[in-house]
């Protein structure tokens, strides 16, 4: 399983839109409204790198969203 989080920019406004969007998505398992250069960070778990680009895809077609950036999860630690 790959797991990624998924930085979002959103136009001014349309939040609570695209949150509505995005919870249609498969294999988004988060998604959590943050303070600072992005909006949303959206955790997406997947069986692939094909999966993933499919879930960004479809994330960057939602309107209202300016941008995107993904970082793959390479090592969680536990504390």
């Amino acid at each position: 399983m790959i797991n990624a989080y998924i930085l979002i920019a959103m136009q001014p406004g349309d939040s609570e839109k695209a949150i509505a969007e995005m919870r249609k998505i498969e294999k988004i398992a988060k998604i959590s409204v943050v303070a600072g250069d992005y909006d949303i960070v959206v955790r997406a778990q997947v069986d692939n790198l094909e999966e993933l680009l499919k879930v960004t895809d479809k994330i960057q077609l939602i309107p209202g969203i300016r941008k995107t950036t993904t970082q793959v999860i390479e090592k969680e630690l536990a504390l």
